[in-house]
């Protein structure tokens, strides 16, 4: 069998793997859902909440304002405007002095890195260390919250007695890169995170979503808060490890439109802040990364490559099938990779005809994951609001 057939007929076989594996992976996944949320205990546990901000002015204030709005008897709210340059800390500061507040919102103004510490997890350890709370939830600056998310996600914390549980965003996707990238992403993540192994106990592997990360003081104090991880770029994913590495239970949970999330601006935007974390997530392996392209771009691109190169050169010797097989192996892996990549596109919102976008967004991520394999080894660290980060020493 030619070279061409062999490798479309593994992107045949893989595809139709993976879709069974998607499958499994996703049953059991636990959802909230604003109806059906379990009644809290006589005594609710206090939370904090802890917001790391750093050059958020456009965001915070819609971000502050449901938070301020969450419908739960205990919290505190706490935002670490670190060493923002922009307004961030002027508004962080109007809406602690707001009566909207009730005093329950507290600013920290940060304006040091100390060494060893990357720029996110010291925010939130400075933020940490001030946390009154029996629980601390920390989050993003960009994220906005559904009045009822912390009790939903409180009463499921308590019923499934974990001490470390995480919701994932649903991700505004507005313009056309975030269409074409975010949903591959996703699906990405769940491949090496599949949400039916994460929340077992006895499996290795363990993931949080940056949004939502809510934490038993006690056990997070234990495990020495954030200084295990102060160097890292990854911190929800790090931080979910730790706990589990430790015994701790661990929960992932679908946020079903309870809380939500616009990542990123701007294509440039996009582009540094996934090249910020990819090499880290890839464990600063050079031979990991340039698997992954070569994979991602094998199962993704060649199908499309090939079957456009085929029609053509069938078209110009007067006969559309050319090579019968490979042509009919290159169509079957397009036709499978739209199929399966279709459901993923529609759950996150997204206009069907982004299902044929897959190809693209491949080749997007595998540049990222060049740009960060590169720039980590060979450059300066990858810049991400004005820091630049690098594999730790």
């Amino acid at each position: 069998m030619p070279v061409l057939e062999m490798l479309l007929a593994a992107s045949v076989m893989l595809w139709l793997g993976l879709a069974i594996f998607w499958l499994w992976s996703a049953r059991g996944a636990t959802t909230l859902q604003p109806g059906e949320i379990r009644p809290l205990p006589d005594h609710s546990p206090t939370v904090s909440i802890i917001v790391p901000a750093r050059n958020e002015e456009e965001v915070l204030p819609t971000a502050l304002a449901s938070l301020l709005q969450l419908d739960y008897p205990h919290f505190e709210l706490i935002v670490v405007d670190d060493g923002s340059t922009d307004g961030t800390g002027r508004i962080a500061d109007e809406w602690a002095s707001d009566p909207i507040a009730k005093g329950w919102l507290r600013v920290i103004h940060n304006r040091e890195l100390p060494s060893g510490w990357s720029g996110k997890v010291h925010a939130l350890s400075l933020a940490a260390r001030e946390a009154t709370g029996e629980w601390i939830l920390a989050t993003d600056a960009d994220v906005v919250f559904h009045p009822k998310l912390l009790r939903a996600a409180m009463a499921l914390a308590m019923q499934k007695n974990v001490q470390l549980l995480s919701v994932t965003p649903q991700m505004e996707m507005r313009g056309f890169w975030d269409k074409v990238v975010l949903p591959a992403f996703t699906l990405l993540i769940f491949t090496f995170y599949p949400l039916r192994l994460v929340n077992r106990p006895g499996f290795p592997r363990a993931i949080a979503a940056g949004g939502f990360i809510l934490m038993r003081r006690q056990d997070f104090e234990t495990l020495g808060g954030y200084e295990p991880i102060k160097n890292v770029v990854i911190e929800d994913v790090r931080i979910a490890e730790h706990f589990k590495r430790n015994g701790r239970a661990v929960h992932l949970a679908l946020g079903g439109g309870l809380l939500r999330t616009h990542m990123y601006r701007n294509v440039g935007e996009m582009w540094e802040g996934l090249s910020r974390s990819a090499f880290e997530g890839a464990g600063f392996s050079v031979a990991k990364v340039l698997s992954g392209v070569v994979a991602g771009t094998g199962l993704c691109v060649v199908p499309w490559v090939a079957a456009i190169a085929l029609i053509i050169r069938g078209a110009h010797q007067g006969h559309l099938c050319g090579n019968s097989v490979a042509l009919t192996l290159a169509l079957a892996a397009c036709a499978e990779s739209v199929l399966i990549y279709l459901p993923v596109v529609l759950l996150m919102r997204v206009p069907f005809q982004y299902a044929l976008a897959l190809p693209l967004a491949a080749l997007f991520y595998s540049g990222v994951a060049l740009n960060s394999m590169l720039r980590s080894v060979f450059g300066s660290g990858v810049p991400w609001k004005g820091r630049r980060y690098r594999p730790p020493r």
